[in-house]
């Protein structure tokens, strides 16, 4: 095989440091310049040095207005820990969760995953390399630009392949004629750039068309290749055709198929390129810095929550297994409201429910590496609210299903976790509610001191974003806030309207099975009604929580009324006369009288904010009273 030139793994993230990993701006083959290089050269993996100093002034600028408005740093601890004894059960459970997570990542990435790979290694070494390997990819009217960079990094990571006993396959379900004819052109023209020495080589390709969807077209591709009799300890690799596989992918990926106990289906770190504007391309940084925490803490229960469509690599069994693809092809959710509905998008749920219905071991490998292309047209504030109506949307239709197959089919921290993601969504509205109960009330510096925490607290976050990226980013702070906000308000909204269904980077697919449904209208008016009360009710409850609303306080001045009271003996001293005195001689202060004593037993002593009394009786001569002076 020829050999590729090292420049042609670099690219710059906006102004970042190179970091070593395939480009769509590099050549597509050794020697032979890239036809798309202009238009690749607009992909972005981050804001460039100048727009992240920019972001770092406008946050410590906000911080500081944040901190004068809440009257100082340390008035604004105080009542961050009012705050805090108010909500301590959530401040308690969400920070004891965040630390849980970190530190399940840490042992996964850190001891456990070296260990499963050097036991990959071994088993490779023993019982030989993977025998089969075949590629099932979907695209739709996809930019050549993406087509010439990702199928030649498919080509590419399959001629590194070693221990085939059979052609690799690479069959693509595609979305019309010109996407055909771009395949067609990559594959001949890498045949012709590089030779490998394999008995195997060169892979067969199968195009297929599928236009009416995701599920049918991976339906169809999976078909194709159980009728090639896979082989029951081969790989099938589903992946979409904008996701860049980075050189050494699929030889870090096959050997763990060698473990024992059997590993059913991996998934792999990603990153990602924008054409687009610069805080869309670091808000997908920032989700998949937090993807990878995440993914390291399922995946030590030998678990996953999700097998990402992006990039999934399945045991060749499971692909045969005709019921795992009656279920990709058309999955069904039964709700209580809209009763059963069917899905258009989230086959990444679908087959992780699959093999986790089954107990089937799933892994995550942190080491091997694929890019996602986001090509950003239009609105991108739109486009992100679409990815997050889509990605959270999917997670909470399944994620009821799957809480009720158990902690002991899943694992216990997996399942808790599907709790978790059922709750967070009303925890992270809790802090907004205080605050707007906050400006509603004219206390804008528990609102300042509220904002000044979130920022201050999700520096944390960032920093796992940080991280994973090897780049600091002030983006992820701010992003981080608006990103939690967006998907507890997506997921509140989906929880109500789950049958409401749209893909905006798939041809703008839209779907709602229910809307021929009986009680259309009436499930929509109960269905918004819901939706509705369910935040009137947590803003009340948090307003009676944290005490903006006094009801607790007053109402036993309504439901228990006290009876008439009785009338209280008062005293009213008499006038002072405007009379001549001898000097140094001063007149007894005016002030409350005790009733039941004497007068001339009564005498007052005025020192600063405080009236003392002091009253002589022959039980208690030296008695003292003080009360405030008005």
């Amino acid at each position: 095989m020829s050999e590729t030139k090292p420049e042609d793994y670099q690219f710059r993230q906006g102004g970042l440091p190179v970091v070593e990993c395939a480009s769509p701006t590099a050549s597509s083959y050794s020697g032979t310049a890239n036809p798309f290089a202009a238009e690749a050269r607009l992909c972005r993996g981050g804001a460039s040095w100048g727009r992240q100093l920019t972001a770092l002034v406008l946050l410590t600028g906000l911080a500081v207005f944040l901190v004068k408005v809440a009257g100082g740093l340390a008035p604004w601890i105080l009542r961050r820990w009012e705050v805090l004894i108010a909500l301590g059960g959530i401040a308690c459970w969400r920070w004891g969760w965040f630390v849980l997570q970190n530190l399940r990542a840490v042992v996964y990435r850190y001891f456990v995953f070296p260990r499963l790979r050097r036991e990959a290694e071994r088993a490779v070494a023993q019982c030989g390399p993977v025998p089969e390997v075949t590629i099932l990819a979907t695209t739709y009217h996809e930019k050549p630009w993406i087509t010439d960079a990702v199928f030649t990094s498919i080509f590419r990571e399959l001629s590194t392949l070693e221990g085939l006993t059979r052609r690799p396959r690479v069959i693509v379900v595609t979305g019309c004629d010109e996407d055909d004819r771009n395949i067609q052109q990559v594959f001949g023209k890498f045949l012709q750039q590089v030779t490998v020495e394999q008995s195997w080589w060169p892979p067969e390709l199968i195009l297929l068309r599928g236009d009416q969807g995701k599920r049918p077209a991976l339906a169809a591709g999976m078909q194709v290749a159980a009728d090639g009799n896979p082989r029951e300890d081969g790989v099938v690799v589903v992946m979409d055709a904008d996701t860049l596989l980075q050189p050494g992918a699929l030889p870090k990926v096959l050997p763990m198929f060698r473990l024992s106990p059997p590993v059913a289906a991996v998934t792999t770190n990603e990153t990602g390129w924008v054409m687009g504007p610069a805080w869309f391309a670091e808000w997908i940084s920032l989700r998949f810095g937090l993807r990878h925490r995440s993914m390291c803490s399922v995946s030590l229960s030998g678990r996953l929550l999700c097998l990402t469509g992006r990039l999934s690599v399945f045991r060749g069994s499971v692909i045969a297994d005709p019921s795992f693809r009656a279920q990709v092809e058309c999955d069904a959710i039964d709700h209580w409201l809209w009763g059963p509905f069917e899905m258009l998008s989230g086959d990444d749920k679908s087959t992780w429910y699959w093999l986790g219905a089954r107990e089937q071991r799933m892994l995550y490998v942190p080491d091997a590496m694929v890019t996602t292309i986001e090509v950003v047209q239009g609105s991108a504030v739109k486009r992100a609210m679409a990815n997050i109506r889509r990605w959270s949307g999917n997670s909470l239709r399944h994620n009821w299903r799957a809480i009720r197959l158990g902690p002991r089919k899943l694992g216990l921290f997996p399942w808790w976790s599907l709790l978790d993601q059922r709750l967070t969504m009303w925890a992270v509205l809790v802090g907004p509610a205080v605050a707007v109960l906050a400006l509603l009330a004219g206390r804008y510096e528990i609102a300042a001191g509220y904002l000044l925490w979130v920022l201050c607290s999700r520096i944390c976050h960032a920093a796992i974003a940080w991280r994973q990226g090897r780049r600091f980013s002030a983006y992820f702070i701010p992003l981080q806030v608006l990103s939690d906000w967006a998907v507890a308000l997506t997921k509140m909204w989906v929880m109500f309207h789950p049958a409401k269904q749209h893909w905006l980077n798939r041809g703008g697919r839209t779907l709602d099975s229910t809307r021929g449904s009986a009680l259309f209208a009436f499930r929509t008016g109960l269905a918004h009604y819901l939706c509705g009360f369910s935040c009137v009710a947590l803003v009340i409850i948090v307003g009676l929580v944290v005490g903006f609303l006094p009801l607790l306080r007053e109402a036993p001045l309504f439901l228990y009324p006290n009876p008439k009271p009785k009338a209280t003996e008062r005293a009213t001293p008499p006038p002072i006369k405007n009379e001549q005195r001898p000097p140094g001689q001063t007149l007894p202060e005016p002030g409350p009288k005790v009733v039941g004593a004497r007068s001339e037993n009564i005498h007052f002593r005025v020192g600063g904010d405080h009236a003392v009394i002091q009253q002589g009786c022959q039980s208690q001569p030296e008695k003292a009273l003080a009360v405030t002076s008005s």
